[in-house]
């Protein structure tokens, strides 16, 4: 019997240490006595109590936060409901409207209560921005009248230029066949068109290509997008129709033979309107933003660790 007890009891209990029934051994209880878990246990216990003990008074005096439903809010969750859904929301609906509204004030005063936005970029980011839509309600802008709009027209004039456009047949010299002689060629073959005009219609000259062969009046912005390089800028100077060039793209070289011109000139109110009106405001809104902000950054005192500021440009440039 004594074997049989031995193998029931762990290797590392000495059979001195087991406790005769309704009558533990003193070796025991101290070991129980010495456990760090019911150190853990009882000192919560008394924390507990002790929070009761003085915290339980003032709890049961103070009046819980107050969350108000009213008019203005019930209406903001109307009108956000019929602007997603189009129409009104049934007595059931605005009821879990209501619900839904409450369950997310709680939370989310309570997420404030634990200082869950502390130091939290999303919700700082997300502050930033409606400072900015608040910033933007205030500053209202005027819209401006036609005096207000040439007046900026023609400080920008040159922003606002309309470019000249032409209408071209081109004969395509590429770079990558013909090396340096792809300008040599285009000269000589320019030559040739015009003792010889007919020879265009041999279907044979220059070299093959992707790019349309023909162009109806193609702005700068156009000539710009399709051919790359300095085309754009070397047709500007055109005045004259028949064989122009050759003028150069990303591709090689181009004979061009202008068939309409409608040159360039500065841009009418009319013309350009909407695009005026957009940079004013614009300019108009960036302005009075900055305004606003010096007026609020003046309230501020602000220290820069200049040292660490220049160490962290230094890394930077390393």
């Amino acid at each position: 019997m004594a074997e049989t007890a031995t193998t029931l009891i762990d290797k590392e209990t000495s059979l001195s240490e087991i406790p005769v029934e309704g009558n533990p051994r003193p070796q025991q209880l101290a070991r129980i006595l010495r456990e760090p878990l019911l150190h853990f246990l009882v000192l919560g216990a008394l924390l507990f109590g002790l929070y009761f003990w003085v915290g339980a008074p003032s709890m049961k005096s103070a009046s819980p936060e107050q969350i108000e439903v009213d008019a203005p809010i019930i209406a903001s969750l109307k009108t956000t409901w019929q602007m997603q859904w189009g129409r009104s929301p049934s007595p059931k609906e605005l009821q879990k409207l209501v619900d839904n509204y409450i369950h997310d004030e709680v939370l989310y005063r309570e997420a404030l209560a634990l200082g869950l936005d502390d130091n939290d970029t999303i919700v700082r980011r997300r502050l930033i921005q409606k400072m900015q839509f608040l910033t933007e309600d205030v500053l209202a802008l005027r819209e401006p009248d036609d005096e207000t709009l040439e007046g900026y027209l023609a400080a920008h004039a040159d922003r606002y230029a309309i470019p000249g456009r032409f209408s071209f047949t081109h004969i395509y010299f590429s770079q990558e066949r013909r090396r340096d002689r792809a300008d040599a060629d285009a000269r000589a073959q320019k030559s040739q068109l015009q003792a010889n005009p007919s020879r265009e219609r041999s279907g044979k000259l220059g070299d093959p290509s992707m790019l349309p062969a023909t162009y109806t009046l193609a702005d700068a912005r156009t000539l710009a997008n399709t051919f790359g390089g300095p085309l754009a800028r070397e047709m500007a100077g055109v005045t004259e129709k028949g064989w122009q060039g050759p003028f150069h793209s990303a591709y090689g070289s181009h004979l061009v033979k202008v068939t309409q011109i409608e040159p360039g000139h500065p841009a009418t109110l009319e013309e350009v309107r909407k695009n005026v009106r957009r940079d004013y405001l614009r300019e108009q809104r960036q302005r009075l933003d900055e305004q606003f902000y010096q007026r609020l950054r003046d309230r501020y005192q602000v220290s820069i660790d200049e040292e660490a500021l220049k160490q962290g440009i230094e890394e930077d440039e390393a």
